[in-house]
């Protein structure tokens, strides 16, 4: 009785249309953010996939099969092209955060099975790809994966849990200004470390603030994105908000000499091409946060 409540569950979470392959024969996975992709390819699928975003990483084999054309690359994170994905016809994709709301949406008219994360939570993150695992029969891969990043986590927390707790205001867009909020998992592991979010409690993933705000929180670090190949501020025009912001930009603001983390020269970069993947580089996630937030201590 149980296992049949467990598959009414399932098929209620992946909706009316899911038809995998049969035994013996080869899925077809579509991931649209390089955290799933990652996932995927860590629980022992990587075969299985074969459509892929230009920001997909980690694993190195997953970017090496893209280039000798073995996986496909369907776009960035927010301008994928449907068309490519459903010329793939895949039996699964793979979805992430509300940006890509809309697009689960489209593909499940469709009548293609998606499983979305919102990354709302570290909770969340684990269950998903726990059903990740579920659902192309590598369960025991899955389960050991958030058994492996429960376990690095726990050992991370308690490396600092006798830190001085500073304030960090982390700007995931200097344009359109916005932090880790109460419903996601970097506020989780902001706090794991030690240290305060400012501004954690508003509700969202990712909450609108103003910099007037921030100099009034006046935290002690500021983090910054930084990626590969990341170009600069862009203020004006269709490109606005796009690149990263710099530290000389930062302190150029109206009263950043009021903040203690402008004066301190606590102002840093943090490889979000990391921390912004709720996969299996959640345990680096952490590390990266907590070095750049006690960097000199």
């Amino acid at each position: 009785m149980r296992a049949i409540k467990i598959i009414f569950w399932l098929l209620l979470l992946l909706g009316p249309h899911t038809a995998f392959s049969q035994e013996g024969e080869q899925l077809r996975i579509v991931s649209l953010a390089p955290n799933w992709s990652h996932t995927v390819a860590e629980i022992g699928a990587i075969d299985d996939l074969v459509g892929v975003t230009r920001y997909a990483r980690f694993p190195a084999e997953v970017p090496l099969r893209v280039k000798q054309n073995r996986i496909d690359v369907v776009g960035g994170f927010t301008d994928i092209s449907i068309d490519k994905i459903t010329r793939l016809e895949p039996d699964l994709v793979l979805t992430a955060t509300g940006l890509q709301l809309r697009l689960k949406a489209k593909l499940q008219e469709l009548g293609i099975t998606v499983i979305h994360m919102e990354e709302s939570s570290l909770e969340e993150v684990y269950a998903k790809i726990s059903l990740l695992g579920k659902t192309i029969d590598h369960q025991q891969q899955a389960d050991e994966l958030v058994a492996s990043i429960q376990s690095e986590l726990k050992e991370i927390a308690a490396e600092f849990t006798k830190q001085d707790s500073p304030e960090v205001y982390y700007e995931i867009n200097y344009l359109y200004k916005c932090v880790p909020g109460k419903h996601s998992y970097m506020t989780e592991l902001i706090e794991l470390v030690g240290a305060k979010p400012i501004f954690s409690e508003r509700d969202g993933i990712a909450p609108m603030v103003t910099w007037p705000e921030v100099v009034k929180q006046n935290p002690d670090v500021i983090l910054l994105p930084m990626w590969p190949d990341a170009t600069g501020p862009v203020f004006e025009g269709p490109q606005a908000g796009s690149g990263t912001t710099t530290i000389a930009e930062v302190k150029s603001r109206e009263d950043a000499d009021k903040v203690n983390a402008v004066n301190n020269n606590a102002v840093r970069f943090i490889d979000s091409a990391v921390t912004k993947q709720a996969g299996p580089n959640i345990p680096q996630a952490a590390r990266l946060l907590a070095e750049a937030i006690y960097a000199g201590h």
